[in-house]
């Protein structure tokens, strides 16, 4: 394998990323890449913290565990997340995520103005909406009948990487860096660099330099191995499931079906009987008429 073949770190893996975008060392990357992706102007993001940039040792082999990154630019809370594996309900747990971010700023008898923007950016390795092919889809809170907006407090982006296609376009910013995210070889992000966009060709220098450390190799080889255990777990949970479902389906069908078998052949049995009794009572001469009345049958 040649050097610029050379496999490199995922920067879409979520412990690479948030090493990366994370480090205070990078925050100059981290605010050009909001900067970018939320078509923010640099120098309205005068104040950028990380308000998580640890990761707990535990956190890289739990198979559950969310490593994003929140954000604070200035007064507007942000989250970026990376899911590289589909989820059925994923815009559900968005909006919790969301909704929890935008509650946790306020402590009880607070006043509600207090409350600052929250932004949600999702970073997503498969198509969560295929009905276009926009890599980019915002969502906000309208009045679908005036439309009109209800808040500017709340935004919800979602950046679909399997929608990436084409060469380097130098004009789209959003787009480089989708592709410095989803590349994984080394030629790759040579590629990138000749788009000369600096804070793309540091955090390109800086992924090299992870690359070169065997820790942050064997870290995320860890955690690799946790997202790639998770998935197995969750598919066998769900064949489990439907299977499971469709034993109880046909034991239910069963329980049904001898139900109405019985209930079937009750009927059948009463109608047989009350042959009989009505074929006696004509033959000691009763007409229908009388029978009916015995009954109580209406005609």
């Amino acid at each position: 394998m040649s050097r610029d073949e050379q496999t490199m770190l995922s920067p879409k893996l979520d412990i690479v990323f948030k090493m990366l975008f994370g480090n205070e060392k990078n925050k100059d990357i981290l605010k050009a890449f909001l900067s970018d992706m939320l078509d923010i102007p640099e120098e309205e993001m005068r104040d950028i913290k990380v308000k998580n940039p640890e990761i707990e040792p535990e956190s890289v082999d739990e198979k559950f565990y969310r490593l994003d990154l929140n954000i604070d630019i200035g007064g507007q809370l942000v989250n970026v997340e990376m899911q590289v594996r589909a989820e059925k309900f994923f815009p559900d747990r968005t909006l919790l995520y969301w909704s929890k971010l935008y509650s946790s700023q306020l402590d009880e008898g607070e006043p509600y103005s207090k409350l600052c923007p929250c932004i949600s950016i999702n970073i997503l390795d498969f198509v969560l909406f295929g009905e276009h092919e926009d890599i980019h889809s915002e969502f906000s809170v309208w009045d679908v009948e005036h439309n009109k907006k209800l808040s500017d407090k709340m935004q919800i982006h979602f950046f679909e990487l399997k929608k990436v296609k084409g060469g380097i376009d130098k004009g789209d910013r959003k787009k480089l860096w989708l592709q410095f995210i989803r590349s994984t070889k080394k030629e790759e992000f040579e590629m990138l660099k000749q788009a000369e966009v600096p804070a793309i060709s540091k955090a390109i220098d800086g992924l090299y330099v992870m690359n070169d450390n065997d820790r942050l190799k064997e870290l995320a080889r860890m955690r690799e191995k946790a997202m790639h255990d998770r998935a197995s777990e969750l598919e066998e949970a769900i064949l489990t499931g439907m299977e499971r479902g469709r034993a109880e389906g046909e034991a239910k069908g069963r329980a049904e079906g001898m139900k109405r078998g019985i209930a079937k052949g009750r009927a059948e049995g009463r109608a047989e009987r009350d042959n009989e009794i009505f074929a006696k009572m004509k033959a000691f001469g009763l007409s229908d008429s009388d029978i009916k009345k015995i009954f109580n049958i209406k005609s």
